[in-house]
C-alpha cells in the first residue's frame, strides 16, 4: 500500500510538472504549417522553407530562460531569452530584432506545438519533438 502511494504521489508530481521544467530541453522541428495561401510561388516558398526548418534547425530552450536556435547547416546561433505570460499559455522569446509571442497549444515532455505570427501577421504553427536530455546541447 505504500508503495502504491508513492507511485500515486510521483506520477502526480510527473503530470503536474511546471510548464517552465517542460520546456526546457532541446526540440527539434518536426513540422511547419504555414496559413492556406492560394498564390503557387508562395507555396512553393512556403515547402521548401519547411523542409529547411525541419533539417536545419535546433531549439535550446535553457532552465536559466536563456534559448539558442541553432542553424545546423552553417552552425550559427541566435541566442536570446523566453519566459511564460502569467497564465502560462503565452510563451514569449526576446532576441535583439525584439519580442515574439507565441501561443502554446500543447506542451509535455516531448512534444511542444505553437503558434505565433510571422511580420506580414500570417499564422504559423510549429511542431517540436524533444531531441536528449533536458540541459545539454
Amino acid at each position: 500500500m505504500r508503495n502504491a502511494c508513492l507511485f500515486a504521489l510521483i506520477c502526480l508530481i510527473a503530470c503536474c510538472a511546471p510548464r517552465e521544467k517542460l520546456v526546457a530541453r532541446n526540440w527539434k522541428i518536426k513540422d511547419v504549417e504555414f496559413e492556406t495561401v492560394n498564390d503557387s510561388a508562395a507555396i512553393a516558398f512556403a515547402n521548401m522553407a519547411r523542409q529547411q526548418m525541419k533539417t536545419n534547425i535546433n531549439i535550446t530552450m535553457g532552465a536559466d530562460s536563456s534559448y539558442t536556435i541553432w542553424q545546423l547547416k552553417d552552425m550559427t546561433a541566435t541566442r536570446g531569452k523566453w519566459w511564460f505570460s502569467a497564465d502560462k499559455k503565452q510563451l514569449y522569446t526576446k532576441t535583439d530584432l525584439g519580442i515574439t509571442e507565441m501561443k502554446v497549444l500543447k506542451l509535455t515532455k516531448k512534444d511542444l506545438v505553437f503558434e505565433s505570427k510571422d511580420p506580414s501577421g500570417k499564422t504559423i504553427k510549429m511542431i517540436c519533438v524533444a531531441k536528449g536530455p533536458e540541459g545539454s546541447k
